[in-house]
């Protein structure tokens, strides 16, 4: 009689998925490690104690910025340099990542930086990576605000791993502050349109925000309520911080909590404070058309009943319910009387 193997199929099979299991969450770790950093070399003219550049410039005057990129894998990699404006994105903040966007007015740190770079590094290799700076003849007033934003190359390798790419993108980024003249520039600040739409599938309203002069404004706190025209009971209101970088347009997304849009004209007001206590108003009026209540038939979640009436519509059925019931008892007992 053939001796039973002490070990089951569903043994070996637990076995293998272990081993599977281990190799792929070691791609995993080993795809989002970071493979390089970066570092500012800060020229002369910095003249505060930051880590980006922040620098005094004079009219016409040129010079390099030098940055140091080292790769720290064990591998060859190609990181990419760009030169880019500093914009404010839909979250409020700051944002060095997208290269060309134009601004309002000029000059901008990319009409006067060099041209993004790409740097091949070795194994453990460091470089350094020039820029040309060129500030105007006619110098400037306010503040100029860009960055350097490095990441590395990864599209050969995604397309290696087609089908299975866990792979997350590191970046660093430098910023880059240039002021030429001590003029104080106020900040001009517009809110252009209010339109209805969807963000990540959600009801929203965004909020077209500008900031046309050359100065930064960070960390604004931002208070906004909505009304229906002609009204001045809040409907919806937005609690938001918010950093206007300079000439810069964005749209920030204010939720409808979930509610479904309705069509009628309605007015957005905004109060925007600064560390100070020092305040600036916008307020503009928007329609919702009956097209836009499209929308909410495409939302992810919409909310059929205001939660705040819900216990008002309950109550008043209930009240109806005890009425009929009444009126019913009432008619009962004039039948049995006669």
């Amino acid at each position: 009689m053939r001796e039973q193997s002490r070990y089951s199929p569903l043994f070996f099979i637990s076995i293998i998925c272990f081993f599977i299991f281990c190799l792929t969450t070691n791609v995993h770790a080993e795809s989002n490690k970071v493979s390089f950093d970066a570092e500012a070399v800060l020229p002369e003219n910095q003249q505060s104690d930051a880590s980006y550049y922040d620098l005094q410039v004079k009219p016409g005057e040129k010079q390099n910025l030098i940055l140091k990129v080292r790769n720290t894998s064990s591998n060859q990699i190609k990181v990419i340099v760009e030169a880019n404006n500093a914009l404010t994105n839909k979250n409020g903040a700051i944002d060095y990542s997208n290269h060309g966007e134009k601004l309002l007015g000029g000059p901008s740190f990319e009409d006067l930086i060099s041209e993004s770079q790409t740097v091949m590094l070795a194994p453990e290799e460091e470089k350094s990576v020039v820029f040309h700076l060129a500030i105007p003849k006619q110098g400037f007033d306010g503040t100029i605000l860009g960055g350097f934003y490095c990441y590395e190359d990864t599209d050969s390798e995604d397309k290696k791993n087609e089908g299975f790419s866990l792979r997350n993108k590191f970046a660093y980024t430098l910023g880059a502050k240039l002021t030429c003249t001590d003029k104080e520039i106020e900040p001009k600040f517009s809110l252009d349109e209010v339109t209805p739409g969807l963000e990540n599938g959600y009801l929203t309203i965004f909020a077209s925000l500008a900031n046309a002069a050359p100065v930064i404004k960070s960390q604004l706190d931002v208070h906004a309520i909505v009304t229906k025209k002609g009204e001045e009971k809040p409907i919806k209101e937005f609690q938001k911080k918010v950093s206007f970088t300079p000439r810069t347009k964005f749209k920030l997304p204010l939720s409808w909590n979930n509610e479904p849009l309705k069509k009628g004209t309605y007015e957005l007001a905004m109060e925007l404070k600064d560390e100070d206590g020092k305040t600036w108003h916008l307020k503009k009026s928007f329609e919702i058309k009956g097209t836009d209540e499209k929308l909410n038939d495409q939302a992810v979640k919409v909310n059929d009943i205001d939660d705040s009436n819900l216990f008002i519509y309950c109550l008043f059925s209930f009240a109806v319910l005890i009425i009929l019931s009444l009126i019913w008892y009432i008619n009962k007992l004039r039948r049995q009387l006669k």
